[in-house]
């Protein structure tokens, strides 16, 4: 019978060391934004807004400890590398805010389930996990570079691996409409304002902004400059979505360009950018550019949404592997050279839409960075050698521990057909987690995402 430690065909270390004359030197830090550490406000160089259509107290719960596994799921495949964490005060003392090795006594619930979801995998292939009680007490070592999913202010006293501003402006939806690379039809639409608090410039250029919603032919997409899980993306598919939508935005876009000010302006952060609707079938495409920006395909996915369309996962399918990756090896030729001339050296996820009537492939979303399923590419050899060759990740929320949870799954758990490849306890019985499961054909894949979702559902 299989049992763990996992083993992946390879590692995030790896492939930076593709194309490199030396070890890579470079230190991981996976910030998620809601950790609260940016106190900049209005004077923030790197703006993002997001925002869940659910205000609710429930909902800002869940959106905080998705944000607080963010370390444990996207360095999941790191390998040996070091991982800093941004550790956050709890509820319950801010004593615990001190780094791994200073710890006396037993660790505070939300590094055990980080150290316990990094002991599933092989010793050499863990990354080096440490605790920094802020942004300023973190120290690298000689030569060393942070790679980061965004760029933020408080992280931009630390040597990058990418230009910060050169990465955020290749994260925005507007640097993909302006990349040349092929896309659906795009109009941007920047503000006029370059810094201004008064309110009735703000009230007439939101106006003047979210004007030209009403004049786009439906169907058609808004995308606002930075999003992420399908936040601050909207489809507008009849009048209703559209009244809806420019509402929505008439009081976003003034809390956007609140953000806007001279150490900014030129980095477009609030842009609105208005896409056609390409109909066609969808996929996620994670590769990874080397130093010398060789494109090196890991995965192509369908992506999994929840009821308001934001991402909760992706499934993958390994025998189809080969066939999506001769089929969209032009395209990823010219996003990986894209890239490099921006000096940009790392993972990276597209999401490509293949027109069903010209049959044109085109990138409706380019995340800079590791993605949500990256790791489904080097799991392959550990699902594939059980049967397993259809596998999805699933993320949300479940009213029970996860102590509970293996419990109930130990056997899966023992044979390698389900890994927890995130663990975030919340406060009662509630927790977040990430949950990869393989199966030997789709329909059991189904039947058995259908019950990890049971066994999280409220008593």
């Amino acid at each position: 019978m299989h049992t763990l430690p996992i083993t992946l065909d390879y590692t995030l270390r790896d492939l930076y060391s593709i194309d490199s004359e030396d070890d890579p030197n470079n230190v991981l830090i996976y910030y998620p934004l809601q950790f609260g550490h940016n106190h900049e406000g209005a004077s923030a160089k790197f703006a993002y807004e997001y925002r869940v259509e659910d205000d609710s107290e429930d909902a800002a719960s869940s959106l905080t400890m998705a944000a607080n596994m963010v370390p444990q799921r996207y360095a999941f495949s790191a390998g040996k590398m070091p991982l800093v964490i941004l550790d956050f005060p709890s509820k319950e003392s801010d004593s615990e805010i001190q780094p791994d090795c200073e710890r006396k006594g037993p660790l505070p619930l939300h590094q055990i389930d980080i150290h316990r979801t990094f002991a599933q995998l092989q010793h050499h292939q863990r990354p080096a996990v440490s605790f920094a009680k802020s942004p300023d007490s973190i120290e690298l070592g000689l030569n060393a570079k942070i790679a980061v999913l965004l760029p933020t202010d408080c992280l931009t006293h630390l040597p990058h691996l990418t230009c910060p501003e050169t990465h955020y402006e290749i994260l925005s939806k507007r640097g993909l409409a302006m990349s040349g690379l092929p896309t659906p039809p795009s109009r941007v639409i920047d503000t006029i304002l370059i810094d201004s608090e008064d309110p009735t410039l703000l009230a007439e250029e939101t106006t003047r902004m979210t004007e030209s919603i009403d004049q786009h032919a439906l169907p058609f997409m808004v995308k606002l400059p930075q999003s992420i899980s399908g936040m601050g993306t909207f489809a507008i598919t009849s009048e209703a979505e559209r009244a809806h939508v420019k509402a929505m935005l008439q009081t976003q876009l003034g809390s956007m360009l609140r953000q806007l000010n001279h150490s900014n302006h030129h980095l477009y952060p609030c842009s609105i950018v208005l896409q056609d609707f390409v109909s066609g079938p969808v996929v996620a495409l994670s590769l990874f550019v080397t130093k010398t920006g060789s494109p090196i395909f890991i995965a192509c996915c369908e992506q999994l949404f929840d009821d308001h369309s934001h991402w909760i996962g992706g499934s993958i399918s390994y025998a189809q592997q080969a066939h999506f990756q001769t089929t969209f090896s032009a395209l990823v030729d010219k996003i990986a050279a894209f890239l490099h001339r921006k000096g940009y050296h790392g993972p990276a996820g597209v999401d490509i839409v293949t027109d069903t009537r010209t049959g044109e492939q085109m990138v409706i979303d380019l995340n800079v960075r590791v993605t949500g399923t990256f790791h489904l590419g080097p799991l392959r050899g550990h699902f594939t050698s059980r049967g397993l060759g259809e596998v999805a990740m699933t993320t949300g929320d479940f009213f029970c521990s996860r102590d509970l949870f293996e419990g109930v799954f130990a056997d899966e758990i023992q044979r390698g057909s389900l890994i927890v490849s995130g663990w975030v306890h919340g406060e009662g019985a509630k927790s977040h987690a990430a949950i990869t499961v393989g199966a030997g054909d789709v329909g059991e894949l189904q039947e058995f995402l259908a019950r990890v979702r049971a066994a999280g559902l409220p008593n």
